[in-house]
This record gives C-alpha cells, structure tokens and sequence, in this order.
C-alpha cells in the first residue's frame, strides 16, 4: 500500500537483518525476542495469584490478569493528572509573586524536548508502518489456508459429482441401450451387461469414499467466521487512524515551536490545553500495545492450545495439519489409493466393452455414451490426483507457520515501536506542559506589572517615575498632615482622594481707579453684586490664584492675617491644604 524510498528500505532491511529472533518453544517457526520478555510480565488476578500464562480469551481468570495489566497505563495517566491539578493550583496562588524569572532556560528545555518528541513519534510512525506490513503478510498466509481447504471441499464435490453424473448415469443408460436389435452377436449382449453392472458397482464404492473424504475435512464455515470479522477493512482503519493520531502529536508540537518563537501567551496556553489531550492519547494507546503485546506473545509461545480449544471438532485434522514434518503420511491416502483402484476397474471394464464393442455394436448412441464413460474417467482421474496433491499437509502446515512467524515477529515488533513511542511521548509531552505552564504564566506576570504603572513608558512617560506604592503613602501622609493641623476640616468635609474641587471665590476689591467710569452698582453687606447676572460678570475680575490667596496675599491685604480668608473662615483654609497635599501627590 505505502511505498517507501529506496534508502529507506535500506535502513530496514538492516533493522530486520539484526539477529532479534528466536524459535518458538510451541512450533518450528521464528518469532522475535520481544515475545520472550513479554511473556515473563507477571500474570496475576486481582488477589495477586499466578494466572496461567498460555493464550485463553476464553478464560475468565486470564483476562483479569490481562486486564490488569492493560490498566497500569491508565493507572499512571490518573497520577500525571492528579499532579497536573495539584500543578496548576499551586501555581494559581503563586501568580502575584513579583520575583523575576528568566524564561530562557524553559525556553531551551521547549526546543529540546519537542525536537526529541518529533523523533519519538517518527518511531512511532515506522513501527506502524511495520505493523501494516506483518498484518498484510498475515492476511495473505492464513488466507492461502483457507483456500487450500476450499480446495479440498471443491475437487471432492467435483469428483462426487463427477462419478455420480457423468459415469453412473452414462452406465445407466448404456444398459438401456445394451440390446439385441444394436448388437450383431447376440452373446456379447449379456457380457456388455455385465461389464456396465460391475462398472455401476465400483462407482457407487468410489462414491462412498468420497463422502467419507469430506466429512473429514476441516469444515469450512471456521474459515467462513474469520471471513466475517472484515480484518483488512479493520486493519486499514486502524492504520489510517494511527497516523491521523501521530500526525495530531506532531500538530501539537508545531504549535509548541509556533509559540516558543513567537513568544506568544495564547499559543503556549494552547499548547498546554492540547498537551493535556495527547496525554490522555498516549497513555490510552499505550494500554492497548501493552495489552496487545502481551496477549500475542503468549500465544506466540505456545499457539496449538488455542487452535485446538477454538477448534474442538477438527482435533484428528489439525493434529494432522499441526504435527506435520516431512516423515506425516497422507490421512487421506488410504481413501484415494481405493477410490483410484475402484476407477482402474471402471477403466478395466470400459476398455473391454470398447474392445468387444469395436466391430458389433451398431447403436451410435450407444457408443457415444461409453465414449463420454471413457473422457469422464480421465477428467476424474486428474482431480483425485490433485486432491491427493493438495492434501498433504506440508502446505497448509508451512503456510500456518508463516501466519505465527509474521504475526510472532514483524506484528509484534511493530506494535512494540508503536507501545515505546507512545509512553515515551506521554513522558515527554508531561515536562513539555510543565515547562509550557510555567513560561506562559510568567509571560503573563510580566504583562501585568506594565498595567500596573510600574512600566511608565507604555502608561505614562511624562511623569517621573514613582512606584504606584509610594505614591499611595505619599497622597496618605499629605492629608493626614493637612487634617492634624486643621482638625475641623475633618469628618464630612473631606473629598475622595483625586477630586478636585475649586475652592470658593473670596471678595476682591479692585484697586482705586479700576473701572472708574463703570456705573456705581448697589453691594451687599458681603461686596456681592445683587444686580443680574450679565452685570455681575462685567463688574467682577477673575479670582486670583492659589498662590496669591494663600502666600502673597493681595496688594490691599497685609500679611499675617489676609482680610479675604478672615471672611471665608477656616473651610477655605482645609481646601487649599488639601489642594496642596493633592498637587503633591501628583508631582
């Protein structure tokens, strides 16, 4: 299906010419040594008692001990999670820690160990490659076992039919026609019968063997139920979804490389997300290598009592076919070498009836009948041949041992590949999400102390630069101070921190000849206009700075005591303290 560059092949031709093999204690075939130390894992039940270590599916106490060690795999991936949510909790109470951290070191660690992951996982991709290779040499060895054995239940119901059909019911008609009116010599009519009656006897013995044949074949509905199970549709879904898993791992480790380059937040919490799904992947993949490595291992060791236990009815034939070396006679030899001589008497007993019948006979009919006798014959002489040929067991015997060796050798080194690769991932992709975490939550602290203004060039750069810290202890003592001198200033005259609200305007008196020529306008008891408001503002100057109130004064009041703060009264004086400590705060 794949094909791969020459080099390639080259590279592994030499993996697989390494002496990695050894000869299965349970048959004459090569499997990998792999099988050797699967096979010593410790197969106990759930109280820890020893399990019998041979292949059983069907037994309940050998697929406890499997499943026990298929649930090591998913026992550890409980654990990294568990460690992953303690993890991350602790590092959500150390988010405001302000002690900086260099990001280099992490980022190097990223680089590494997702280059090695990469590697890692194009392990995985040969030993998927490899176990795609075993599973179709599998197919085509125990696929040519089946069609031997249809074979065989195809030439005997030929041969059944053909010494039914073709010679018993010619004889039958050559009886009907073996009368005087055909025959020039009347005596030679009863010799002609009984030729053809003696004929009619051997094919009915022949026939009887036949069936008896058959019913000892190995029934080809077993074959008919590993047809049903679709394995070459199965296994290129599992292929086609092996590789869409890999290249899933890979993906994720694009984006690792995407956001170390990058040095991108979003893309390292992404990775982080996704690194905890390809560990859940790989573990769970890693269950069903182990489970599988085991179980084929076992059975590797010791294949034939399950093919005898998944075939209680064949026990004489598979022992026949199982058992089989170059010294196994043929257990269907006894039937043929009859079913040949009951044929060599039907030949024996058409030749003389064709010898007498050379000059005599003057029916055509009749002598096209005994003439299709004679073609049937060969014909069926050729098919007890071949099924003799055909039933020896060496063929069905080799072709057996190439299924286990494939499956005890290529399949199994394959998935091993595959198992490494996914827990090694696993491993890995737990430091990458580890050090992915850490580096996306630092890069996000450092984020945060520019919002905070600790960063004045992005929040501010006219201002100098005071840490948020001092500047709220600064604002705190100015009006702490402004309040202990003006005690009465206190209570529900303060303002928040940062309002800002100007204080009132005072009374001011123009100098002499200011606005001389203006019209005299009534004023109240306090200097205020009670005109309206046009002339208020015509009249009135703009009131004088902070300043002047509060330091200078104005050039018609004296200092020590400001004629214009002794009509305001001590409110206007905590105002412009708290102006003070504000303007302060600000600076």
């Amino acid at each position: 299906m794949f094909d791969l560059p020459p080099e390639v092949k080259d590279v592994m031709n030499r993996i697989d010419s390494l002496n990695l093999t050894a000869e299965s204690p349970g048959g004459n075939f090569n499997m990998s040594i792999l099988a050797i130390y699967f096979h010593q894992i410790p197969h106990k039940d759930i109280h820890l008692n020893w399990v019998n270590s041979t292949f059983d599916l069907k037994d309940d106490q050998y697929q406890e001990a499997l499943g026990i060690i298929v649930a090591v795999p998913g026992f550890w991936l409980i654990l990294t999670l568990l460690f992953f949510l303690i993890f991350f909790l602790s590092r959500c109470c150390d988010v405001n820690s302000k002690k900086k951290k260099k990001l280099t070191c992490c980022k190097c660690c990223l680089c590494l160990f997702t280059v090695i992951s990469v590697a890692v996982i194009a392990v995985g991709m040969y030993g998927n490659f490899k176990t795609h290779q075993g599973m179709i040499k599998v197919q085509n060895s125990s696929s040519h076992i089946a069609q031997n054995i249809e074979e065989l239940h195809r030439l005997t119901s030929q041969i059944d039919n053909g010494i039914v059909k073709d010679i018993h019911d010619n004889l039958n008609l050559s009886l009907n026609r073996a009368t005087g009116p055909i025959i020039k010599e009347y005596s030679l009519v009863q010799v002609i019968a009984d030729n053809v009656s003696e004929m009619r006897k051997e094919c009915n013995s022949a026939n009887s063997l036949i069936a008896s044949i058959k019913s000892r074949i190995i029934d080809r509905t077993n074959f008919a139920q590993i047809d049903r199970l679709n394995l070459p549709e199965k296994e290129m879904i599992r292929t086609i979804f092996t590789w869409a898993m890999l290249a899933s791992l890979l993906f994720v480790g694009m984006i690792l490389i995407c956001g170390i380059c990058k040095h991108s937040r979003c893309l390292l919490i992404l990775f982080s997300v996704l690194g905890l799904l390809s560990l859940v992947i790989c573990w769970v993949l890693a269950s069903i290598y182990i489970g599988f490595c085991v179980a084929v291992s076992d059975l590797c060791i010791n294949p034939k009592p399950f093919v005898y236990k998944y075939l209680p009815r064949e026990n004489p034939q598979l022992n026949y076919y199982l058992e089989c070396d170059e010294q196994t006679t043929n257990i269907y030899a006894k039937e043929i070498e009859q079913i040949l001589t009951h044929m060599e008497k039907i030949k024996q007993g058409y030749d003389k009836i064709q010898s007498d019948c050379k000059n005599k006979c003057t029916d055509l009919q009749f002598v096209q009948i005994m003439e299709n006798v004679g073609k049937n014959y060969f014909t069926i002489h050729d098919k007890i041949t071949s099924f003799k040929d055909k039933s020896n067991c060496q063929m069905v015997h080799q072709n057996f041992e190439s299924t286990l060796g494939y499956t005890c050798k290529d399949v199994l080194e394959g998935v091993t590949l595959m198992l490494l690769s996914a827990a090694v991932t696993g491993l890995i992709f737990t430091l990458l999400v580890l050090c992915a975490s850490h580096t996306w939550i630092n890069i996000r602290y450092k984020r945060n102390k520019a919002m905070t203004g600790e960063n004045n060039d992005e929040t501010d750069p006219f201002l100098p630069p005071v840490s948020t810290s001092s500047t709220v202890s600064s604002s705190a003592s100015n009006i702490k101070r402004a309040s202990n001198n003006h005690p009465d200033i206190g209570g529900s005259s303060m303002r928040p921190r940062y309002s800002h609200t100007p204080p009132q305007t005072p009374h001011f008196v123009p100098v002499p000849g200011y606005m001389a020529n203006a019209p005299q306008l009534p004023t109240s008891s306090n200097g205020r206009s009670l005109s309206t408001k046009d002339e208020q503002l015509s009249f009135l100057t703009p009131p004088p700075s902070y300043e002047q109130v509060g330091q200078h004064g104005h050039p018609m009041h004296q200092p020590h005591h400001h004629p214009g703060l002794a009509s305001v009264g001590p409110q206007y004086v905590g105002d412009i303290e708290m102006m003070r400590a504000t303007q302060a705060t600000k600076f």
